[in-house]
């Protein structure tokens, strides 16, 4: 027993513990991986609102604009709804617009037309999972500065009507070109229910 512990010391200091291999890491040693939190990617000029009235709010966004046809897509957060196409546009900016004694948030497209001197107007609302739209469609002439005002506001007086600003051809005699685009506001009913 004794030459057999001779013998394996023996072993072990001639032939010695094995090199351990050196291990070759790209890029230095590894690191403690971390719990990193991916926010959800939303589309560029989406908008996020309660369009349905529930707190649970989702965005809308322009999907696809078809310059050839002249429709503009609008779509929303993962395919919920049905599309909304607008035809006789060429692309759209969103917004919402939150209106006392409705629910939900309203949906509001700003349009391009071919004529690039008018803006239209759209305005919808979310109502049994369809989309509809709450007044026709107005269009502002860029000479009324559309830019400074907001095209569709609640009537302070009465908050089941709504007061749109929209353009009109006007003969004019004293002008240049012998006409004018006169800016005219209304004031109308809308569906709340």
């Amino acid at each position: 027993m004794k030459y057999f512990v001779i013998s394996i010391s023996f072993i072990f200091l001639y032939c010695g513990t094995p090199n351990k291999k050196e291990k070759s890491v790209i890029g230095g040693e590894p690191t403690k991986k971390e719990n990193i939190a991916i926010e959800p990617v939303i589309p560029d000029g989406a908008i996020t609102a309660d369009f349905n009235g529930n707190r649970s709010p989702f965005y809308s966004y322009v999907k696809n604009i078809d310059s050839i046809k002249g429709i503009t897509t609008i779509a929303f957060e993962n395919n919920r709804f049905a599309v909304i196409k607008i035809p006789k546009s060429y692309g759209a900016v969103l917004d919402s617009l939150k209106m006392k004694g409705i629910d939900r948030d309203l949906l509001l497209a700003t349009v391009k037309l071919k004529d690039t001197n008018f803006n239209k107007y759209f305005l919808y609302k979310l109502q049994n999972n369809q989309w509809k739209q709450v007044v026709n469609g107005f269009a502002i002439h860029k000479s009324n500065r559309p830019d400074t005002l907001r095209p569709i506001i609640i009537d302070p007086k009465d908050s089941t009507k709504i007061t749109r600003y929209y353009s009109v051809f006007d003969l004019d005699k004293n002008s240049e070109s012998g006409y004018r685009w006169r800016l005219l506001q209304e004031t109308i009913s809308i569906d709340t229910h």
